[in-house]
């Protein structure tokens, strides 16, 4: 008690010899009888503009409202660590929501991904097995051709036979006929004819049909029967060169002749010299075929008739010269027939074989059509179940892209002032305050890099958006305490800070397309002369032959049609990678789709565009007919600044134009996409194609496609590689670009 009583005289003691310290202060208050206001917790207050001044003076007016009460230490103490809560509190929701978006988008991508790879093996496997089915087609087609000509060329060897014996006597016969001519007429025309009608009969009746038989088992299986039966009755020529007219005897009634005359036999066609006999005359004049002397002897002694010596060497001479051209007809037929069965043979046994092959590579067309129809339907399953996820991973990026391009966050401020000339306090604190925004709009960006500098990764690595800057704003102000210690005033504040990226306003990088043709640039290509074909001789038979080829001057497009110019005239984006964005090349579209396109933008322009012809397109990918195995290169090691190919373009289709041109300032002709050009296909149409402008085959089945595709190795993305497919297939690897003719 005494304590207290003598503290209060030595304060009175002070305030009198210090009369400064007194005015305004609590104890003047306490002894004049007026409380000192309470200091009151502020709310929020929302900025319309965060510049210098503007805040200022929202700071002023919130502490002006006050009316002049201080914070107290604890007071400054619970607002203090109240506003840190809060800050940890938001500022872990943040962090969660943006850890739940990474978690989504890493699951999104990742499912992504994994189909992709599935889709990419199983791609890689289709197109395998359909160039399996088109090498085995095309084999089988080869197969066919070689039966057909093998078949054409066994016809003619048998028909070169039936020539041969149309013109070759296939043997002769020798035949003895006695007949008596009147005393009085030295020789009759009309005995001589019945002589030979007889020798006719004879051989018809003995001969013809063991010729026949004969023949049969020379010529079977190298002539058909009905070949061989079908021959003449009139097959049997008598040769006046090789007869022998002998008297016999001579008495008061005649002379009795012996005629033995040789008879060739013709029996594949009718005779050409000599005078055709009969069939089944009947005569009483005494014959026989007669093939030795002995004979000859014995035919002449049942009529009681005899030879001179030299009569009978002349008739034995006959009849030798006769047996030695038998054998020499003999031995001529069987060397003809020996070399025909020998070429037969062959001939038959690489028909045989042909044919065993073409039942080979047949099993294997079906077994890999049956091998490629459930692996397609697997691969549209799998798409199917790609774009679903492509959709997912959209929205997970979406949703990330919001949680990283937007940040609100609290940034506390402390800060002491010292009173400046006529300054308030106020005044002073809000001007301390005002001066350190700058470093409130700093702290804010530097604590939204952190939060976000994983999300942030993951999208610049998906390369999906690339932001320029930061842009930071004070949105609202929170006072939390205000204090004054003489000269010194004391302020803390909380600033709520929203923090976004700036990023390139899509209007900026949107491609204008309300005009298609002004959107689709086109090179006009100068005619020319070029080798057109497997110019390396590294590619496969369907680039063969290289041959000369000229075409006209036309225009091209400098890149392939892309889906943003797509959508603008048919009002739909078929392609199966949507996410690629407008300026990479439509996909998913057939040529019988192309032809409708085609059809509406010649409507809307008036315009004749077309799709190149694969000449064309082969002359303007060699940079104008040069001697290029890619678009604008030879080499593969400088490929991939010139193309997107299986080893550089990560599984999917690349925007337009990113590359290296060609020498005509023409992108993607290599890879990226296959593209459709108008002409059909034909396999061998490169033997027979005209040199001026030539135009493909009149008609087919499949359609050209040149260029090869993001998907292909080198060897399949050659500017001399042809493909071909039904003119309804569509699919992710298969794009086109434009072409029109320069009016002449």
């Amino acid at each position: 008690m005494r304590a207290k009583v003598f503290f209060i005289p030595i304060a009175l003691s002070f305030f009198v010899l210090c009369p400064q310290a007194w005015s305004g202060s609590p104890w003047q208050k306490l002894f004049s009888g007026a409380r000192p206001p309470a200091w009151s917790i502020s709310p929020w207050v929302n900025l319309s503009s965060d510049k210098r001044d503007d805040v200022r003076k929202t700071i002023v007016d919130e502490l002006t409202k006050q009316r002049g009460a201080y914070s107290t230490p604890q007071e400054e103490a619970e607002s203090w660590k109240f506003i840190e809560d809060d800050k940890t509190r938001e500022d872990e929701l943040s962090r969660e929501n943006i850890d739940n978006a990474i978690l989504s988008f890493t699951k999104a991508r990742s499912m992504r991904d994994d189909l992709a790879v599935q889709v990419k093996s199983l791609s890689t496997d289709s197109e395998e097995t359909l160039q399996t089915i088109k090498t085995i087609r095309t084999t089988i087609e080869n197969i066919d051709s070689a039966l057909v000509r093998g078949n054409q060329e066994a016809k003619a060897h048998q028909k070169s036979l039936e020539t041969w014996l149309s013109m070759e006597k296939q043997g002769s016969d020798l035949v003895a006929v006695i007949y008596t001519v009147d005393i009085k007429e030295t020789r009759s025309a009309a005995l001589e004819h019945l002589a030979d009608r007889t020798s006719a009969a004879l051989l018809m009746a003995q001969r013809k049909e063991a010729y026949k038989q004969s023949l049969l088992k020379t010529l079977g299986g190298v002539l058909s029967e009905d070949f061989i039966r079908g021959a003449t009755d009139e097959v049997f020529v008598g040769n006046r060169e090789k007869s022998l007219i002998v008297v016999l005897a001579k008495d008061k009634k005649g002379i009795a002749y012996l005629q033995l005359k040789r008879f060739d036999f013709y029996p594949f066609q009718k005779p050409k010299k000599g005078q055709p006999l009969a069939k089944d005359e009947s005569s009483s004049l005494p014959a026989a075929v007669v093939n030795s002397l002995k004979d000859l002897d014995a035919f002449l002694k049942k009529s009681n008739y005899s030879l001179s010596g030299k009569d009978a060497k002349d008739a034995d001479i006959l009849i030798r010269d006769t047996g030695k051209e038998n054998l020499q007809t003999e031995e001529k037929l069987s060397e003809q027939l020996r070399s025909l069965r020998e070429k037969s043979g062959n001939l038959q046994k690489k028909i045989a074989d042909s044919r065993s092959d073409r039942e080979t590579w047949a099993a294997a067309l079906q077994k890999q059509e049956s091998r490629h129809e459930p692996m397609r339907r697997e691969l549209d399953k799998i798409r199917a179940r790609m774009e679903e996820a492509e959709r997912s991973f959209k929205e997970a990026r979406s949703a990330l892209e919001a949680r990283t391009r937007l940040q609100t966050t609290i940034i506390p401020l402390r800060d002491a002032a010292f009173l400046k000339g006529s300054q308030t306090q106020v005044e002073a604190a809000a001007e301390s305050i005002a001066d350190k925004l700058s470093e409130v709009k700093k702290d804010a960006e530097t604590q939204f890099f952190r939060n976000t500098r994983e999300a942030s990764h993951l999208l610049a690595t998906d390369k999906i958006a690339e932001a320029l800057e930061t842009v930071s704003r004070i949105t609202a102000v929170k006072p939390l305490s205000f204090s004054s210690e003489g000269d010194i005033v004391r302020i803390k504040v909380a600033f709520r800070v929203q923090t976004t990226l700036k990023e390139e306003p899509p209007s900026a990088r949107k491609e204008t397309l309300d005009d298609p043709i002004k959107a689709i640039d086109f090179v006009l290509v100068k005619g020319g002369c070029f080798q057109m074909g497997d110019t390396f001789g590294d590619g496969q038979a369907d680039e063969q032959p290289v041959h000369t080829v000229c075409v006209d001057d036309f225009y091209i497009g400098k890149y392939e049609v892309t889906q943003g110019q797509w959508q603008s005239i048919m009002g739909s984006n078929p392609s199966f990678f949507k996410n690629c964005g407008e300026k990479c090349p439509v996909e998913q579209v057939s040529w019988n789709d192309i032809q409708g396109f085609l059809t509406k933008l010649n409507a809307k322009t008036g315009k004749t565009y077309r799709l190149p012809t694969e000449a064309e397109w082969e002359y303007a990918a060699r940079s104008g007919g040069k001697k290029e195995k890619y678009a604008g290169t030879s080499s593969d090691a400088a490929l991939g600044k010139y193309a997107w190919y299986n080893a550089n373009a990560g599984l999917r289709m690349r925007p337009v134009g990113q590359k290296q041109p060609n020498g005509l300032g023409l992108f993607d002709m290599t890879g990226n996409a296959w593209e459709w050009c108008q002409d059909w296909y034909g396999e061998a149409y490169y033997s027979q194609s005209t040199r001026k402008n030539p135009a493909g085959p009149q008609s087919g089945t499949r359609r050209v496609l040149r260029g090869g595709s993001w998907l292909f190795e080198p060897a399949g993305i050659r500017a001399a590689t042809r493909y071909a497919l039904l003119p309804e297939v569509k699919g992710d690897l298969y794009g086109f670009r434009l072409s029109i003719s320069v009016p002449k």
